[in-house]
């Protein structure tokens, strides 16, 4: 997946929004196509690696086409909903999983992730119309982008001799990755790595680990409203005020429950209610950062930089899931309540970042 973002976000910098995501969701059948045949568990890896690097590319152009597309009074939540739709498709992967291998076997998931893709393939091809802002930047689209435009404005207004443009600078003549941790926008890039770094390390560790040490609906309920409330909020108040706030509710959920688990009186309701706003936190911050960062960067790197940012958050999601099978390898074993302090600590980084961030989404009242 760390590949995918960078190698199919640059793709969707170069060739098109639209023909980058096809060759996602063609990556994801053909992976999981040959993992249903595979006969030996290292040619399933190498397989695995395939269906990975399509499933690296999708949220990122996802987010990048959809913040071209949508209205700036809405994108947030747009985006936000793109975003939910992933911890939401691996739940119902699960209850299909449930029921489809102890009938059919394990290859029968494969073959089902071979079908669904196809299926988007067919879809994407016919419905998806190509980003406006990726085809003004090249004169050669102009006949493609006026036929797009006249279906706007509902009346033939664009005859396609018309000479686009994208109101930000012109891209230079430097490579991409140049461009993003250049003085322009390095200040932005390392802050929205930072962020995304230490924001998926509280995710994927809750994600992970709090199934095996307390219970996972609270959190899996509170992704949903954390991401999808949070955009109402920003379209309101903006992405600094209402971000940096869901950020801190993370950290203070976090060290509370260190606190509840340190009390020798059986949380209860306490725990759900704070097991709850975690996940509202840190699901709500991955779908906020994933809009800003969109936000942030122009037309021509825009794919690339939240692809790259992407790439660097499986570092956070990876040191997690290390630090917390090493703390509970440990014996004897240390109180439960240290370990969400240590996260607590360490997710104080995501406030940090994000507010200190140049670029953050305005209120609506200030986009009119």
């Amino acid at each position: 997946m760390a590949i995918g973002s960078v190698v199919l976000g640059r793709l969707g910098d170069r060739v098109g929004r639209k023909s980058a995501f096809i060759v996602c969701l063609l990556s994801l059948a053909a992976g999981s196509l040959l993992s249903a045949r595979a006969q030996s568990l290292g040619a399933l890896f190498l397989w695995r690696t395939a269906t990975g690097i399509g499933l690296g590319g999708l949220t990122p152009l996802a987010a990048t086409f959809i913040s071209e597309w949508t209205p700036s009074r809405v994108r947030t939540i747009a985006v936000a909903c793109a975003v939910v739709s992933v911890p939401l498709g691996g739940m119902m992967g699960a209850m299909i999983a449930q029921r489809a291998i102890p009938s059919f076997g394990w290859r029968a998931i494969f073959w089902i992730g071979t079908a669904l893709p196809l299926v988007l393939v067919i879809v994407a091809a016919c419905l998806l119309r190509e980003s406006p802002r990726f085809l003004a930047q090249n004169p050669v689209h102009s006949k493609r982008l006026a036929a797009i435009m006249n279906r706007l404005v509902r009346e033939p207004r664009f005859v396609g001799s018309e000479r686009f443009y994208v109101t930000e600078p012109a891209a230079p003549a430097r490579h991409w990755l140049g461009i993003i941790v250049s003085r322009e926008y390095r200040h932005t890039t390392l802050l929205l790595w930072s962020a995304f770094a230490f924001n998926t390390l509280g995710l994927y560790t809750y994600a992970n680990w709090l199934p095996t040490v307390l219970t996972a609906a609270g959190f899996n309920f509170g992704s949903f409203f954390g991401a999808v409330g949070g955009a109402i909020l920003i379209g309101r108040y903006g992405s600094r005020l209402v971000g940096t706030g869901l950020a801190l509710l993370g950290v203070g959920a976090t060290l509370l429950i260190e606190v509840a688990l340190s009390d020798s009186s059986p949380p209860g309701l306490q725990l759900s209610l704070l097991v709850l706003a975690a996940g509202a936190a840190f699901s709500g911050m991955q779908s906020f950062l994933y809009a800003v960062g969109a936000h942030s960067y122009p037309t021509y790197v825009r794919a690339a930089g939240v692809g790259c940012a992407q790439s660097i958050s499986r570092i956070g999601g990876v040191l997690g899931g290390l630090a917390a099978g090493a703390f509970f390898g440990l014996q004897p074993q240390p109180p439960l309540s240290r370990f969400f302090y240590a996260l607590g600590t360490l997710v104080i980084m995501v406030a940090v970042s994000f507010f200190l961030l140049r670029t953050h989404i305005a209120p609506n009242r200030q986009r009119q």
